[in-house]
């Protein structure tokens, strides 16, 4: 269960890491750990100089909202 609310992806679709150690409730060198081994998928802005986390694809992840996709 989320500590801070989620945004929706319409609310603000993308979320700094950060916004994301908050929500998940730790530091935020563990979000740049999971962004790193892959557990969180991320957008690059500039280069590698802004590093942001999709609002829609955490959602999915923490099971606040079902998946598009379908099987």
């Amino acid at each position: 269960m989320p500590l801070a609310p989620v945004p929706t992806a319409q609310e603000q679709p993308l979320m700094k890491p950060s916004e994301v150690a908050e929500v998940l409730g730790c530091s935020t060198a563990s979000v740049y750990r999971m962004i790193r081994s892959g557990e969180l998928p991320v957008i690059r802005l500039g280069g590698r100089k802004s590093t942001r986390i999709v609002t829609g694809e955490l959602r999915e992840l923490l099971r606040l909202e079902q998946s598009t996709a379908t099987t």
